[in-house]
């Protein structure tokens, strides 16, 4: 019984999200050139990130329960009725104290990012997910806080790749939620909500999703081309690895623009999520090598 309570936790936090969205202050200091040995700001900013994540998956399956019932999310444990809501709630609300408090160790600009972001992200699960686009415009601001602030933990500059970086980073966030809302349509049409699949269908979605796609592997690779940061102007090695998520990104698209049904979106999810990791990778070992 206590395995799969524990399961079912790590399953309302989205643990693999989580630290890979944690994780992306690291990726983001060694893109900046900032993260050099062990530095303790560092260590904050991931806890920060971490706590931030786990706190919004949350409070995301806590306001969504009915959602996640009527599109039969039983990868949600709440939907299982694996864990109480009174746990989840003070789970959501627990974690953005935390993340809040250790921001309090952070330098005066990135804790006022941190300060800023966290109470929009609970109103995002409270109410601004149910505006049109709102969603999926603070989904992909996300993916862009996290990486400005491994950028901005050790000094308050702004390099040229964080800022590429997180462009793509915004770029692909949106594509991902608009992704994910093709799979969820039922729930939210059931209920009334506002996303671009139940305004204007699944093809319309998926084909903007692809658009959006196409724009991160077109980027991907731009700094092999371009002298978006010296370490990866013309390295081959760097182009080779980038080339491995494009592909990727290729063949997902084919299967969105032929399928929109839940299965192949939540099928698809792993594989985006994956082929982002393999971006990342990339990057990271064209400017370490």
């Amino acid at each position: 019984m206590q395995k799969k309570s524990l399961w079912a936790f790590f399953q309302l936090i989205r643990l693999d999200y989580s630290l890979f969205g944690a994780l992306g202050v690291f990726l983001s200091g060694f893109l900046a050139g900032d993260l050099q040995g062990v530095q303790l700001e560092y260590f904050i900013a991931f806890i920060i990130v971490l706590f931030s994540a786990v706190g919004s998956f949350a409070f995301n399956d806590y306001y969504d329960l009915e959602v996640d019932k009527k599109n039969e999310r039983f990868d949600r444990p709440l939907v299982l009725g694996l864990l109480s809501r009174k746990l989840v709630l003070i789970t959501g609300s627990l974690s953005f104290l935390l993340a809040g408090f250790f921001s309090l160790f952070l330098n005066l600009v990135a804790a006022s990012l941190v300060l800023i972001s966290l109470p929009i992200f609970f109103l995002y699960n409270l109410r601004l997910k149910k505006v049109l686009f709102v969603k999926n415009v603070l989904i992909a601001c996300a993916f862009v806080a996290t990486i400005l602030l491994g950028s901005l933990v050790s000094n308050t500059v702004l390099e040229s790749l964080t800022i590429f970086f997180a462009l793509m980073g915004f770029i692909v966030g949106i594509a991902y939620e608009i992704m994910l809302d093709i799979g969820d349509v039922k729930g939210d049409k059931f209920l009334g909500l506002s996303t671009i699949s139940t305004r204007f269908g699944l093809q319309t979605s998926a084909w903007i999703s692809v658009v959006l796609y196409v724009s991160i592997m077109i980027l991907d690779p731009l700094p092999f081309f371009l002298m978006v940061d010296s370490r990866l102007y013309g390295d081959c090695i760097f182009l080779l690895l980038i080339l491995i998520p494009v592909i990727s990104y290729l063949l997902a698209l084919k299967s969105l623009i032929q399928d929109q049904s839940s299965s192949t979106i939540f099928r698809l999810k792993r594989r985006v999520f994956l082929t982002m990791q393999i971006g990342c990778i990339a990057y990271i070992v064209g400017v370490l090598i």
